[in-house]
């Protein structure tokens, strides 16, 4: 739908460099776009796999959405599947990975220094400025000086962006803890899947920080903090049985329901 001049003028009108950011321009007012054949493609794939996964860039999420749908479904936001698959969304569980945002923020470094990996490159808009970055504080001060969140790549977005609704509360069914991932393989051999390949990693040396820089990534990722120290403190490790990750009703059968009551 964004092919050629006519695209390119829509999206600096919006004001994004990537096509799926029209999308999450158009949920933030309100707006529905029509959807192409891949991005149906995606959510017949979902929908079979009776699982919506929430790829959050840089948590093993080509991995797990290779796994789980045979391909991948890109980093959309829980607010795009319920403008563009409401009935979708009522009754399929989603579930999303958080990782430690100080690994996460080196690992995207690392990432954006590379232009990517093997298995996929760092996208077009932005490949050029952080092939260039000589430092961490190059990629800070690229999130401290971005007019939005628009003009960040997704590497570097924070995490909680992507599961939230517009007033910041979490909508996601499930999350899960990179550094436990055997807990995310036993979630998904409850949906029939042995195997998780690795996919999209980039081996460097680790990267020492300064206190300064540690200062500026927890005030930048301040609310991805609050949420992996949140799921580090819940005490229960309880997986959801087969009978709990059945579809939900549909909401016209629960409205009836509810008139009956």
């Amino acid at each position: 739908m964004t092919g050629g001049f006519l695209g390119k003028a829509i999206m600096q009108r919006c004001k994004v460099s990537l096509v799926g950011d029209l999308y999450e321009r158009a949920c933030e007012r309100g707006l529905g776009l029509p959807l192409d054949g891949k991005r149906r493609r995606r959510l017949r794939r979902i929908d079979r796999a009776r699982t919506l996964f929430i790829h959050i860039p840089k948590n093993a999420g080509m991995s797990i959405a290779q796994a789980l749908y045979g391909e991948q479904v890109k980093h959309a936001t829980i607010r795009y599947y319920a403008r563009a698959a409401p009935r979708l969304l009522w009754r399929t569980p989603s579930f999303a990975v958080l990782r430690d945002p100080v690994a996460r923020f080196v690992s995207a470094f690392n990432y954006a220094q590379a232009g990517g990996s093997a298995d996929n490159r760092i996208s077009a808009p932005f490949i050029d400025r952080y092939t260039a970055f000589r430092s961490i504080d190059d990629a800070l001060d690229h999130l401290e000086e971005a007019a939005d969140i628009y003009q960040i790549d997704h590497i570097f977005r924070p995490q909680s962006w992507y599961i939230t609704d517009r007033k910041g509360k979490v909508i996601v069914d499930r999350l899960f803890l990179l550094d436990e991932f055997d807990r995310v393989r036993r979630f998904l051999a409850l949906r029939g899947i042995a195997d998780v390949p690795h996919l999209n990693h980039v081996e460097k040396p680790p990267v020492a920080l300064d206190d300064g820089q540690l200062v500026r990534i927890r005030r930048f990722y301040a609310r991805d903090f609050e949420l992996e120290q949140a799921l580090r403190d819940e005490a229960i490790d309880r997986l959801p049985s087969l009978r709990e990750l059945l579809p939900l009703p549909d909401p016209c059968y629960r409205a009836e329901q509810a008139r009956r009551a």
